[in-house]
């Protein structure tokens, strides 16, 4: 068992399923969190999937990885070799942090459970929010397509509707398994905190907001947007992968009643991913034409100017544990549209920083965006409180005190593995 009598600095394992060079949450939640442990001191290691375009870091160990085949941008870890297993022991960690929802967390638990230390667990997703990923989905859902000519549409509503309601049961039954696997579990919002414990999650579970970069995007950046063809007309911005549980199916449609009340109305739509395609055509659709950009991901030092230089950030995802994206819109000042559902619902102030708007309400969504890009005073009342909010709340600093607390309780409370399989197994699963 470590010792941390002196409460001295820490050596802690960081395992993340996604890392540079990808872009998203997780990541920007892991790279901050452990860029400010180290400015106070600690000496954080990084444990990630090897990646084509990697960049070689000493702080981060590489594991060997593969495509996953049902979402290609996503690697998956593979068991670690010997030759790994001792360079995390020479790492001599005295707690483990483990970051997203597929391989590596249990692999970091694997690894906590064989060096004799305690774990603590960041839950960044919501596996049932992403059952559509899980590898037996794809082929089933394609033999039970209802234009199959032995499957009539009854038929295949009800095997699709088992399917995916199996495939949460198990989503389910995997998170509070691993959860109370851990000394305790932090969650980004509440709302989350709230469920995890409702289904069944007897480890300790405390909300600990990720941190953003504030230096980096409040910093003045150029106007970026006439790079992509965008005037000085007003301006909507979004960010995020561009998948199926982000529902930007549902932002389309909405910016389509936007646009026929501003047409000269543009939405630009930073990232990419596997629906983009999809989003393309669904544009067309509706006659969007050349007032939606796909503009791919942007650099996350190159965030601040989008922020900096739109009018309005808009976000229909209803699968966010958080919302970082949102948070970082507050910081620079850019007001937020998003539907109340999760996390966002507390990145987001009601009527302070932006507005929420019931998730099936689409109509109300187009109305918000439109009373605030009619009322500049109005924008920019929310423009300064959503700036405030941000220091309050969002700075890598603050996040990383409160989760260096959680590792020293989980130090001074751990007793070791030899005669539990978990620190709180007598739990009933979700059905």
């Amino acid at each position: 068992m470590p010792d941390d009598s002196q409460n001295g600095p820490l050596s802690i394992g960081l395992f993340t399923d996604t890392f540079e060079p990808q872009i998203n949450g997780v990541v920007t939640s892991v790279k901050g969190l452990a860029s400010a442990l180290r400015e106070m001191g600690h000496r954080v290691t990084i444990v990630a999937p090897t990646h084509p375009k990697q960049v070689k870091d000493a702080n981060v160990i590489r594991l060997r990885s593969t495509t996953y085949f049902p979402q290609p941008e996503q690697r998956m870890s593979l068991p670690p070799s010997p030759r790994k297993i001792l360079a995390l022991r020479s790492r001599r960690f005295d707690v483990v942090h483990t970051h997203g929802a597929f391989t590596l967390p249990v692999i970091g638990l694997s690894v906590a459970r064989s060096f004799g230390l305690p774990i603590v667990h960041t839950y960044h997703t919501r596996l049932r929010d992403y059952v559509h990923y899980y590898p037996w989905y794809p082929p089933i859902a394609w033999l039970t397509n209802e234009a199959r000519w032995y499957m009539t549409q009854r038929a295949a509503r009800s095997l699709r509707g088992n399917l995916e309601h199996s495939s949460i049961v198990v989503a389910k039954s995997f998170d509070v398994w691993f959860a109370n696997h851990c000394f305790e579990v932090i969650a980004p919002a509440e709302p989350i905190a709230e469920e995890l414990r409702a289904m069944g999650v007897r480890s300790p579970v405390l909300v600990i907001p990720n941190g953003i970069d504030l230096a980096s995007l409040t910093a003045a950046q150029p106007d970026p947007y006439p790079a992509l063809g965008v005037g000085r007309g007003a301006r909507l911005l979004t960010a995020g992968r561009l998948a199926k549980e982000k529902s930007f199916d549902v932002l389309l449609r909405n910016f389509a009643g936007i646009l026929r009340a501003r047409p000269d109305a543009m939405l630009v739509l930073l990232g990419d991913g596997p629906e983009r395609a999809n989003l393309e055509a669904l544009a067309t659709e509706l006659n969007l034409g050349s007032s939606v950009i796909f503009a791919g991901y942007a650099s996350p030092d190159a965030m601040g100017g989008y922020y900096q230089h739109a009018d309005l950030f808009v976000f229909t995802s209803l699968s966010e544990t958080q919302g970082l994206v949102a948070l970082e819109a507050s910081a620079c000042g850019l007001p937020v549209i998003a539907r109340a559902e999760m996390g966002i619902t507390k990145v987001v102030l009601d009527g302070v920083t932006g507005f929420l708007v019931p998730p099936d309400d689409g109509e109300l969504f187009a109305r918000r965006a439109l009373q605030l890009l009619a009322d500049p005073a109005l924008r920019a009342t929310f423009s300064q409180s959503g700036r405030e909010w941000a220091q309050l709340e969002g700075s890598h600093r603050r996040m990383a005190e409160r989760v260096l607390g959680s590792y020293r309780r989980a130090i001074r409370g751990f007793t070791g593995w030899a005669d539990q399989s978990a620190f709180y197994p007598d739990i009933d699963l979700p059905r």
